[in-house]
């Protein structure tokens, strides 16, 4: 983690770094170490809890509470502060209360619960009971401009993508990364220009309603 913070400190804190659920004293170390920074906002994914390859490290990471995820908000002092691993509305709605920026629905790449809905699945209902001044991101399973325009269409403000751009990276570098990003602004142009969406403001339910989605 203070390898990460030193590249971040170098990028001038364009970065979202995400911490596990330690116990408290480490997750306020880590906040002192993310306010150095200078980071754009942070994120905890609560529910790698349950990961199993933590445990298999030795290391342990703890459920928390609405109280605690106040206690991080105030300790954060204005940096946004993001739930990773949201699947419920309740969830949902706790975090909003707690203090919280926003929320990302996200299944951890179906590696908690194998079972669950897929998150896109949930952006309506969560959208529905936390008002739309609450940031909700989504994650999992996010390929194509398409699909980034059927998750603002439901609710979301934002997708978030990960493993295309960590073989994006790998492959070919900052190129794959460049080319990746321009194939999905492009999928997501053409799919608006055929939903009649001029601009992103424009992008409603209504836009999707024949698509293949929830």
């Amino acid at each position: 983690f203070p390898d990460a913070m030193a590249v971040v400190r170098e990028a001038g804190g364009k970065a979202v770094p995400t911490v596990k659920p330690w116990e408290r004293d480490k997750v306020f170390s880590r906040i002192e170490e993310i306010k150095k920074a200078g980071c754009t906002a942070w994120a905890m994914d609560i529910d790698s809890a349950a990961l199993v390859n933590l445990k298999l490290q030795g290391c342990t990471a703890y459920t928390k509470t609405e109280d605690e995820l106040r206690e991080f908000v105030r300790a954060s002092e204005g940096i946004p502060f993001l739930v990773k691993g949201v699947m419920t509305a309740r969830a949902a709605e706790r975090c909003r209360d707690a203090g919280a920026y926003g929320a990302v629905v996200s299944t951890h790449g179906g590696r908690i619960l194998q079972d669950t809905l897929p998150p896109v699945s949930m952006i309506r209902e969560i959208r529905e009971r936390v008002g739309k001044d609450f940031r909700l991101l989504v994650d999992g399973g996010v390929r194509s401009g398409a699909d980034v325009l059927k998750c603002l269409a439901l609710g979301a403000d934002a997708v978030l993508i990960g493993r295309p751009y960590a073989v994006a990276a790998h492959g070919g570098l900052a190129e794959g990364v460049t080319l990746y990003t321009e194939k999905v602004r492009t999928e997501l142009s053409e799919s608006m220009r055929m939903t009649d969406c001029r601009a992103l403001a424009d992008i409603a339910a209504d836009r999707i309603r024949n698509l293949n989605t929830y």
